[in-house]
């Protein structure tokens, strides 16, 4: 392995990680490869091993490697995958940054391009995944809990059909913070009331569903924008839109 160059800054930490960050990024450096031991990272970079121990601390934060111990260990190359992003974005979303009026706007994108994506990509799998998703949604009306659950369960299949690995990634969040507003939203409902929407939520996916199988994009579509006017209709008031 060609050795790295030595760090000239006082952020020796930062300089390490970006040295090796672009060998990743580069394919130098690919998933499944060992990083020399910090004894021989220390001479490369000629810094201490607690310099090299920090760099490689935020490597392993950002999950680029991963640090086994014992005699066999050391730094194991990761490589970039899309999945690095899931966690930041939930963790944004969570923070009670984004509106209700932010988040029901996106979700007519989200879910329009779900569903028309997946219309055009869903293999047989998919569809299995899709059905069985949704028999346990319709079998969950009266139980709020399960419902929820089951819901996210369908949302993620319909991504997963478009086979678009960052609109799934991106769904997976929205999705999950839609639930946790729908939730607190209907605490006050009456049961019978909560049955009635889930009903409604249930017909609305099976629809979706139907076009999906049936290849129909655009009505694909049109059933997604519906899925977001109930969630609009029954989570927004006058105020949060505006």
């Amino acid at each position: 392995m060609q050795a790295f160059s030595p760090a000239q800054t006082q952020k020796a930490p930062d300089v390490i990680y970006d040295q090796i960050y672009q060998r990743i990024v580069s394919g130098k450096l690919k998933s499944g490869d060992r990083l020399p031991s910090e004894r021989v990272l220390a001479e490369q970079f000629q810094r201490s091993r607690h310099i090299i121990r920090e760099a490689l601390r935020m490597l392993q934060q950002d999950g680029l490697i991963t640090i086994e111990v014992g005699s066999a260990g050391g730094a194991i190359i990761q490589g970039i995958s899309i999945d690095m992003l899931s966690a930041p974005l939930k963790k944004y979303l969570s923070s009670g940054d984004l509106d209700l009026r932010e988040l029901t706007e996106y979700r007519y994108l989200n879910d329009f391009g779900c569903a028309r994506f997946a219309a055009l990509h869903r293999t047989e799998a998919d569809i299995r995944a899709m059905a069985e998703a949704l028999e346990r949604v319709k079998a969950s009306i009266e139980n709020d809990d399960a419902f929820l659950q089951h819901d996210i369960d369908f949302h993620h299949a319909l991504a997963a059909a478009s086979h678009n690995r960052l609109a799934i990634l991106v769904n997976d969040a929205v999705i999950l913070l839609a639930t946790e507003r729908v939730e607190r939203s209907v605490r006050t409902a009456s049961r019978q009331q909560r049955a009635e929407l889930n009903r409604k939520i249930y017909e609305s996916h099976n629809r979706i569903f139907q076009a999906v199988v049936a290849g129909d994009v655009a009505e694909a579509g049109r059933c997604a924008d519906a899925v977001v006017d109930l969630f609009r209709a029954q989570y927004t008031s006058p105020a949060q839109d505006a």
